[in-house]
């Protein structure tokens, strides 16, 4: 992260003036007491999130025997934290205790605050006389603080059983500010695909979940990635069920059971990833929607499209999920229905009315511009996509052309491809007013068998300036005043463990002209 000097030497007034305002919490002592392990408590990791000026979220959580909860007892357990400056520790700012309750796995969640903004900070857990690996986390530059260049990842889609997260490696080498991920963070169920094995072939209760997050969180590219910077989060389908919409299943699983089912998952991607306590979920339903500003440069709105849509459109009596839908499905163009639900988007609709920020990023899981599917006459659309709920994609787009939003990005994953949008004022029309940039990342690991057939309706399509769904990884953006430039990060087979990578293409939106173009070289 480059930012002015102005904010540097702002950033540092305020680390000295907190430093003398109030002792430093490291005089308060580690815990030590006589629980032992059965093994390294830490094997999972350790990871940071939802950052904010003040501080961040860090997360552990004590697994000796990752798929065995059992193994770690069932007492609670005292567990110390150690913040510092650097990673040495030589230079601690604070440390403090939590305690790791069997009712949440034995993991913990710290929300850590009373930093300076716009620097990095180094963490690190102990527990029974052992201490965890060393986590990097970010705070946020002030809102309105003058910002010359910022980094940040997203990326989507991690199936364990497809193949290695080695995407990560790649993501660290590059040095991102942020990392955000848009959903399928784990998959509920296993595919069949086989090269890694799940231990669990559909998970519904909450030790199956616990079992599905921890086995993806021994990947150590994973453990990686979360290491090295802070993350922001929201869900899609497979955190839970696929395609599942609201309380309504896929399999049309009775609503009462189902979200049984939704409450069990909910808490352990809770317990298992560095999400704030205000997240925390109650049931079945958690406030995972939020606002992330970066000085004067960004805001980032992370959106939930899962827990609050209406029903997929024009569905079969045996098919409750995705599936292509014809032009003649009504019940798609019904401006009622909303994939947000009515007070995310009202949310939305202030937050992007009030923004200061010069870029502003709507980050979810969909894909949001129209795909006709349909090679020639007629046309099919994706209904799980805002193309099956096109009253609140033409609400968003009417907010942002009324409310003249200062560069709007929108980001999103589900797909396992990648695509380059403008988003069209009247996508049937390719002269009309381009009001948005779309940027689809692929998946970190999951297959696409569609590249062909989909390649082939770009002819109907001339909004979508790219479709790729050959190749996995992620996207990386850097952004400065005046541009925002998109690599497409590709990685070979990821069967193989050896890592190669490479910027399949580059795109850049210029200031004030909202659409990709496609980078010179």
């Amino acid at each position: 992260m480059k930012v002015s000097r102005r904010h540097l030497l702002r950033g540092a007034s305020l680390l000295g003036a907190a430093a003398f305002a109030r002792p430093l919490l490291a005089t308060t002592p580690w815990i030590t007491g006589s629980v032992k392990f059965i093994d390294y408590p830490f094997k999972l990791g350790v990871a940071s999130g939802d950052p904010i000026p003040t501080g961040f979220v860090i997360w552990t959580r004590l697994a000796p025997s990752p798929l065995d909860a059992a193994a770690t007892g069932s007492a609670p357990i005292p567990v110390g934290y150690e913040i510092a400056l650097d990673d040495q520790f030589k230079q601690p700012v604070q440390t403090g205790s939590v305690v790791a309750y069997p009712a949440n796995a034995h993991a913990v969640h710290v929300d850590v605050e009373g930093l300076a903004p716009g620097r990095p900070y180094f963490y690190r857990f102990k527990a029974g006389g052992e201490i965890s690996p060393t986590g990097r986390a970010l705070t946020t530059p002030l809102p309105g603080a003058a910002l010359d260049r910022f980094k940040f990842a997203f990326a989507s889609c991690q199936n364990y059983e497809a193949g290695y997260f080695k995407a990560y490696r790649d993501m660290v080498e590059q040095d991102p500010d942020l990392i955000v991920h848009l959903g399928d963070y784990i998959y509920e169920k296993s595919y069949g695909d086989g090269f890694r094995r799940s231990p669990v072939a559909d998970a519904r209760s909450l030790n199956d979940y616990r079992q599905v997050h921890a086995i993806s969180k021994l990947d150590k590219d994973l453990q990686m990635g979360h290491a090295h910077a802070s993350w922001i989060f929201t869900w899609d389908d497979h955190e839970v069920a696929n395609d599942y919409a609201a309380d309504q299943d896929e399999n049309f699983e009775p609503v009462d059971t189902f979200l049984k089912r939704r409450a069990a998952a909910y808490k352990a991607y809770y317990e298992h990833l560095p999400i704030r306590a205000a997240a925390k979920p109650k049931g079945p339903d958690a406030l995972l929607f939020q606002r992330v500003t970066i000085g004067d440069l960004m805001e980032v709105h992370m959106l939930d499209t899962r827990q609050y849509r209406d029903d997929q459109p024009c569905q079969l009596p045996d098919d409750g999920g995705w599936r292509l839908i014809p032009d003649t499905c009504e019940e798609r163009l019904d401006p009622k229905r909303s994939i947000l639900g009515y007070d995310q988007e009202r949310w939305l609709t202030w937050g992007l009315s009030r923004t200061q920020a010069k870029w502003n990023v709507m980050a979810q899981g969909m894909l949001f511009s129209k795909h006709d599917y349909q090679v020639g006459e007629g046309e099919k659309f994706g209904s799980e996509y805002w193309d099956g709920y096109t009253g609140s994609r033409d609400r968003l787009m009417q907010t942002l052309e009324n409310r003249n939003v200062s560069n709007p990005v929108i980001i999103g994953g589900d797909v396992h491809a990648t695509y380059v949008c403008d988003v069209k004022k009247d996508f049937d029309d390719p002269a009309s007013a381009t009001l948005a940039s779309e940027f689809v990342c692929t998946s970190i690991t999951s297959g696409n068998w569609n590249h062909d057939r989909n390649a082939a309706t770009l002819v109907d399509n001339p909004h979508i300036k790219l479709y790729e769904g050959r190749h996995r990884g992620y996207s990386l953006c850097t952004l400065t005043p005046d541009q925002m430039t998109t690599d497409l990060r590709v990685v070979n087979d990821v069967r193989s463990s050896k890592l190669e990578a490479r910027t399949l293409k580059s795109y850049v939106v210029e200031n004030g002209k909202p659409g990709p173009q496609l980078a010179s070289g």
